[in-house]
């Protein structure tokens, strides 16, 4: 399920710049989610209007290396705005079903619309942001969130999200009815973390002499055109 992927990129080990784990790789899924045992448990007209709905496949579908530039129009688009403000009406089918109302409850709708909010961010030249890019190839290391800080636009569209995010949306994951397990305090403190080095004097520093370094090399290439056009002339 697509809802899964921002709260599992999450429940990782503690970061700090010191280390250099590899940070995004899941080291411990202490909640997991059963998503066959939830489609098994659907009538056969829902799973149906499920699978099929146009609304399901454009809106919530996985966000890849292959498809991300289409995807971003779909789920950035009006028509899945109105979705996304209320599902449940877009499956008649299933609305009797408690359990499939859970996975539209308001906490996890929200991480729906985070998750591919994260798949989604670009930098200032319109290229992947190197967290985006972790996401979609479920690996990285700690060098990933340092490479995120090196673009303002990358930082900030993250801080964003991650600010967001309450506790409210790990509860309704794990308590609800497909899912084993608990998160345990320091997966939860995890987004803190983030934020703190996002936040940072070393992330400030690191989009600062990135902006530097373009503007050294806008320099030079002037300096190198002028001195062109003299010879030339």
């Amino acid at each position: 399920m697509k809802f899964i992927d921002l709260l599992l990129s999450l429940t990782i080990s503690t970061l700090s710049f010191a280390n250099s784990i590899n940070f995004l790789k899941l080291i411990k899924r202490d909640v997991i989610y059963d998503e066959e045992a939830f489609l098994n448990n659907l009538s056969e007209e829902c799973r149906t209007e499920y699978e099929i709905s146009e609304y399901y496949n454009k809106c919530m579908s996985d966000i890849t290396l292959v498809n991300y530039k289409n995807s971003f129009s779909d789920t950035e688009s009006e028509k899945c705005k109105i979705f996304f403000s209320d599902p449940l009406k877009y499956f008649p089918s299933c609305q009797n079903i408690p359990e499939f109302k859970e996975i539209f409850h308001p906490a996890i709708n929200k991480t729906y619309q985070q998750s591919n909010k994260i798949f989604c961010q670009t930098n200032e030249e319109g290229e992947l942001c190197p967290y985006s890019l972790s996401m979609m190839t479920k690996g990285g290391s700690i060098n990933v969130l340092l490479d995120q800080c090196k673009s303002k636009k990358c930082t900030e569209s993250l801080l964003e999200i991650f600010n967001n995010i309450s506790i409210d949306q790990f509860t309704v994951f794990e308590n609800s009815t497909y899912t084993t397990g608990n998160f345990n305090y320091n997966e939860l403190n995890l987004v803190n973390q983030y934020i703190s080095i996002l936040e940072s004097k070393k992330s400030q520093y690191l989009h600062v002499t990135s902006n530097a370094s373009h503007i050294n090399i806008d320099a030079s290439l002037l300096i190198f055109l002028v001195i062109l056009l003299l010879l030339i002339f």
